[in-house]
């Protein structure tokens, strides 16, 4: 990868990419591990809706990290489906992060914070790499200090 950008590189720097093929200097797409979205389930909330947290002004001057669509979900029964990202390496889990879209690593993680929701089961989940439906009370988090907006509470396998 490393002789490719250098390539790349000396291309640009001597005027030689004209002469270079189309396909030569055209990025692949992320490996399909990198790239994948929870698939459709029928009955599960809706992860664009989580998506529209963050810090809200309301008309009275109070703040909220929610609009009224989140707030209504509060402490209300949700079945969300996500990609597991355990803390430890065991076989099941009782708390683990749930995610809108699949982690590829624990240092790259995605930067969306609202697409991510700390889950803490009735009992241990079985350690899953592909989606997982769950259901649980769905809490929102205002504490500042929280860089996490949602925790699901009494999780368990739907």
């Amino acid at each position: 990868m490393l002789r490719r950008h250098f390539l790349s590189s000396f291309a640009v720097a001597t005027g030689s990419l004209a002469a270079m093929p189309a396909g030569a200097m055209s990025l692949e797409p992320a490996p399909a591990h990198l790239r994948l979205g929870v698939p459709a389930s029928e009955g599960s909330l809706d992860w664009s809706l989580l998506t529209t947290a963050g810090e809200t002004r309301f008309r009275d001057g109070e703040m909220s990290r929610f609009p009224a669509a989140l707030r209504e979900l509060n402490q209300t029964e949700v079945t969300l489906t996500g990609y597991m990202m355990p803390f430890s390496d065991a076989k099941a889990h009782s708390e683990f992060l749930l995610g809108g879209m699949q982690f590829h690593c624990s240092t790259c993680m995605m930067g969306d914070l609202s697409r991510i929701v700390a889950v803490r089961a009735a009992a241990p989940v079985a350690a899953s790499a592909g989606p997982l439906t769950i259901q649980g009370r769905l809490s929102l988090i205002e504490q500042d200090q929280s860089p996490l907006y949602f925790r699901l509470d009494g999780a368990r396998a739907a």
